[in-house]
C-alpha cells in the first residue's frame, strides 16, 4: 500500500510539471494570408530622421497581442531592417523586448534581446526569428506587447501589416529627446508592425487538476477492487 501510495505521488507530481509540446504553434499572427503578407514599407524605430541635427534620443515602438490559450514562449518573428542607406548611421543594431501590459500599454519587461546584422532595408525585408531563452508562460486573454528600436545611435525599421486603419504607426510608441522621455502614447487603429508569436500550449491549472483527480480517483477504485489477497485456512 506505501508503494502504491509513493507512486501515485511520483505521477502526479509528473503530471503537474508536463508541459505538451507541439513544435512551436502560432498563438498570434498579424500577417495576411495566404502567403503572410506584410509591408512593404516600414516605421522608423530608433534614431530616426525626426531627431534634429546635434538631438540625441530614439523612437521605440511597440506591436500589441493577445494569446488566445496560454502557451511557453519559443520565438518572436518580425521584419527589423538596418537603414543601410541613410549617412551616417550607427552600428547594425536593433533591441527588441517582449512587455507586460500596463492600463492599455506596455509595462514591465518580461525578456529581451541585441540583434546584430540585420538585413538591409528595402521593399521586402525578410522576417527575423528571436529565439526566446527565458520560455515565460503567457496567460490566455492577457494583453502583451513587443517593442522595438534602434537605440539613440541607429536608425532602424519594422516593416508594417498590410494597409488598414491610419496610414502608419505603431499600436504604441514612446520617443526619448535630449533626455525628455514622452512615456508611452497609445495609437488607435494603428497599422501596426507586422509579427508573428510562436510557442508550445501549457494546460490550464484546472485542466491539471481534474486530470489529477481522475488519475488518482481511477487508481484506488483498482485498489478497492482487487482487495487484500484471500488466506487459505
Amino acid at each position: 500500500m506505501l508503494r502504491r501510495s509513493v507512486a501515485l505521488t511520483a505521477l502526479a507530481a509528473a503530471l503537474l510539471v508536463a508541459v505538451p509540446s507541439f513544435g512551436g504553434q502560432v498563438f498570434f499572427s498579424n500577417l495576411v494570408e495566404p502567403g503572410g503578407q506584410y509591408g512593404p514599407d516600414g516605421m522608423g524605430i530608433g534614431h530616426t530622421p525626426s531627431f534634429l541635427p546635434g538631438e540625441t534620443g530614439e523612437v521605440i515602438s511597440a506591436t500589441k497581442f493577445t494569446p488566445p490559450f496560454a502557451f511557453r514562449l519559443s520565438s518572436i518573428e518580425a521584419p527589423l531592417g538596418y537603414v543601410s542607406g541613410f549617412v551616417p548611421n550607427g552600428p547594425n543594431q536593433v533591441d527588441v523586448f517582449l512587455m507586460t501590459d500596463a492600463a492599455g500599454l506596455p509595462g514591465s519587461i518580461i525578456e529581451s534581446w541585441h540583434l546584430l546584422d540585420l538585413p538591409g532595408s528595402g521593399l521586402s525585408i525578410p522576417l527575423t526569428t528571436i529565439a526566446s531563452s527565458l520560455n515565460p508562460v503567457l496567460i490566455a486573454g492577457q494583453q502583451y506587447w513587443v517593442a522595438g528600436s534602434g537605440g539613440p545611435g541607429t536608425f532602424g525599421t519594422w516593416s508594417l501589416t498590410l494597409f488598414q486603419g491610419v496610414s502608419s504607426g505603431p499600436d504604441a510608441s514612446r520617443v526619448i529627446r535630449n533626455g525628455v522621455d514622452s512615456g508611452w502614447v497609445g495609437v488607435p487603429n494603428a497599422r501596426t508592425g507586422a509579427l508573428v508569436v510562436t510557442g508550445d500550449p501549457v494546460p490550464e491549472p484546472s485542466t491539471l487538476f481534474l486530470e489529477l483527480l481522475g488519475l488518482v480517483s481511477f487508481a484506488a477504485i483498482r485498489g478497492r477492487k482487487r482487495g487484500p489477497a484471500a488466506v487459505e485456512g
